[in-house]
């Protein structure tokens, strides 16, 4: 009987102490009071930052804590596992191999830096997934402040511990009193976490874009009048009024009782963004006639080879840029200035030479970010440069490298008769071509 009662208290006490040790390792205590670990206390406040999440990526791991014990910490074991409890399996591809730094974070009591130590001793050994890391700083870390160290060239678990590569991985820390890690030396223990995870790629699409647009416009400047907006563009002609030998009328000509003038000038507006540059051209469209065809002419006259002021054409300047003197027959167009007022995507002043779309030689008013004096009626000869191909051939009169955001060329066009150009109803007609390159 006694026997029996002996066996029966046997096996109850096995079944508690199973129970025991069941409760002490779903606390994380067993493991270090198995191991003779009974007076390490836990490190608080305790997390692992990554730089980086990315599988195999190499990067800094800075670990951070609250010492739970008032001593010197002059080692450091990191050991890297795939669990934060019982045996220890080392996350696939993961490496502190490479490990360097060591240098602190946080208010450390003592600022000394811990280096990376390839070799450890004792119960610190060295290895692709334990870091060892050392100082020589003897006196106490005191006070609940948060500490840190920060390691450089970490490669990451490559994913494949799990199923994906948001993959979860623990490093088990644990600090020492001396710096060649000897059981008897364990300060505080603690389990931090972390994951790697998949890239998130965000796709998005810029589709070509281009705005361009021809008219007329009272816009005579090129940085105090704000243009129209393409969608705002109007008006497919402009006049310049019933021209006389004595003067050059010069878009915008305004007095209209005058001269029947509508003060109107050119304008030719660009927005783009192609990266590779645009060009803007034009062609002088052919009217019905003869010969002389795509400059300011009577539509359906015969026209005279050559320059001559006897037939229903006023002369066309030309590819060369020259000015024009009243009197001597000719017909022309520049580009008076880039107009900038309604940029806003950089910096854009004509004056400033900062604008985007450069004028062809040809047409390039008077050489320089000068708004040309030119308008109305000039007496004498213009002091911009103008340039006309009656031919039909495109002419390239402005390039970008790069995108354009709302540039307005202002085209003033010059004509002057001969006293003895006939009378009649003159008209000239151009096309206009922006060729952006993606």
């Amino acid at each position: 009987m006694g026997q029996t009662h002996l066996k029966t208290a046997e096996v109850l006490w096995r079944v508690l102490s199973g129970l025991i040790i069941l409760i002490l390792l779903a606390a994380g205590v067993y493991p270090y009071i198995n191991s003779g670990h009974a007076s390490a206390a836990t490190i608080t406040s305790r997390n692992l930052l990554i730089g980086s999440g990315v599988p195999s990526a190499s990067t800094n791991y800075t670990f951070s804590f609250v010492p739970g014990t008032t001593a010197a910490i002059q080692g450091l074991e990191f050991q890297a596992c795939t669990t934060a409890l019982g045996t220890c399996t080392a996350p696939a591809g993961l490496s502190f191999s490479s490990a360097g730094g060591g240098t602190l974070t946080g208010t450390w009591t003592n600022a000394t830096a811990f280096t990376v130590d390839g070799t450890g001793a004792n119960s610190c050994i060295a290895s692709a997934s334990i870091l060892c890391a050392k100082r020589t700083q003897a006196a106490n870390e005191s006070g609940a402040s948060q500490r840190g160290v920060q390691f450089t060239t970490i490669t990451n678990p490559n994913g494949t511990s799990c199923s994906s590569n948001n993959c979860t991985f623990f490093v088990r820390i644990t600090t020492f009193s001396t710096n060649t890690y000897t059981g008897g030396s364990i300060v505080d223990l603690g389990t931090v976490a972390s994951s790697t995870t998949q890239t998130l790629t965000i796709n998005a699409t810029i589709q070509e874009q281009l705005t361009f647009c021809v008219g007329a416009s009272t816009v005579d400047d090129s940085n105090t009048t704000t243009p129209p907006l393409c969608a705002s563009v109007s008006g497919t002609s402009l006049s310049l009024g019933t021209l006389s030998n004595a003067n050059v009328s010069v878009s915008p000509v305004t007095n209209v009782v005058a001269t029947g003038g509508d003060g109107n000038n050119g304008i030719a507006e660009l927005s783009t963004n192609a990266t590779n540059g645009s060009t803007v051209a034009y062609d002088a469209i052919q009217q019905s006639g003869t010969t002389h065809l795509g400059t300011l002419r009577v539509a359906g006259a015969t026209c005279t080879a050559g320059n001559v002021n006897t037939d229903q054409c006023i002369n066309a300047i030309g590819t060369g840029q020259t000015t024009v003197t009243a009197g001597t027959e000719a017909f022309g167009m520049t580009i008076a200035a880039i107009n900038c007022k309604a940029t806003t995507a950089y910096a854009c002043s004509f004056t400033g030479g900062t604008y985007k779309l450069i004028r062809d030689a040809a047409y390039d008013g008077t050489g320089a970010n000068t708004y040309p004096t030119d308008t109305g009626l000039v007496g004498g000869t213009t002091n911009a440069g103008y340039a006309w191909d009656e031919t039909g051939t495109t002419q390239t009169i402005a390039t970008s490298p790069s995108v354009v955001d709302k540039e307005a060329m202002i085209l003033k066009f010059a004509a002057t008769p001969n006293i003895v150009t006939p009378t009649g109803s003159y008209t000239a007609k151009a096309d206009y071509v922006a060729t952006p390159t993606y």
